[in-house]
């Protein structure tokens, strides 16, 4: 069962409907035809974009752990906080053959609404210094991202392709908009961390997210939650992309 276009008008989302040509396969996600290839929704409708004349990359929720785990690491490891604490996280990057905890140090309570208001006024200072030039966002990036190596492991989001990805939002994004993601972050991680849209698409100083659902998906829970979230607060440019059934074909082995 698919949500109907007027229950996203409660999110003032714009919904764009595009037709694909679904294949009937052994794969648990959507398989589309796009001339003589195969793909995902998601890039079928990176692809859209891109003869629009934009340029249009995979999200979802791994680049922003990496992107939060990096820029807020002073704050969260903080030698000062007296409820710092060492836990221990597999590291996710290695083979599992080779699998070894890692070590690290959070705040107790870190994750939890109660973290946010007990370090506000840290917080806010961390943040208020990072509305800056892009190039002074990027250079703390790329200071700060050996040492959060450790944190990052324990937040996810730490695989290579995933700090590219945040290394090219760092680029697309207002240094305000970086802010206010992590501001918002940093209030409930462990509430708000997941949800967030599949792509980032942009031309020049234009940007949007954009959640692609197949002809037979509909938002999650936590996908809900950050559009929701999205209009009361964060009030970033999101489309809502519908890859409609145009025909069914079977592809044998496919």
């Amino acid at each position: 069962m698919r949500q109907s276009k007027r229950s996203f008008e409660k999110y003032d989302v714009e919904v764009l409907s595009l037709e694909g040509t679904y294949l009937r396969t052994d794969a648990r996600r959507a398989v589309i035809r796009d001339g003589d290839k195969t793909c995902s929704v998601e890039e079928y409708a990176c692809r859209y974009f891109r003869r629009q004349g934009y340029s249009a990359i995979r999200v979802e929720n791994d680049p922003i752990f990496a992107l939060f785990g990096v820029l807020m690491w002073p704050v969260i490891q903080d030698p000062s906080d007296p409820r710092r604490r060492r836990v221990g996280v597999f590291d996710r990057r290695a083979a599992d053959a080779e699998m070894k905890i890692i070590w690290t140090h959070r705040p107790s309570d870190f994750g939890k609404p109660e973290y946010g208001v007990r370090r506000a006024k840290v917080i806010e200072k961390h943040l208020s210094a990072m509305v800056c030039e892009p190039q002074e966002l990027r250079r703390l990036f790329d200071l700060w991202l050996g040492p959060s190596d450790e944190l990052g492991l324990y937040l996810g989001g730490r695989r290579a392709e995933h700090i590219q990805v945040a290394r090219q939002l760092l680029e697309i994004l207002p240094s305000a908009s970086i802010v206010e993601m992590l501001r918002y972050l940093v209030e409930d991680y462990w509430g708000r961390r997941s949800g967030w849209p599949d792509l980032i698409v942009f031309r020049d100083n234009e940007f949007f997210f954009a959640e692609v659902k197949s002809a037979t998906d509909k938002l999650g829970a936590s996908q809900q939650r950050w559009f929701r979230d999205n209009r009361e607060r964060l009030h970033f440019p999101v489309k809502l992309i519908e890859v409609r059934r145009m025909e069914l074909e079977a592809v044998a082995g496919a």
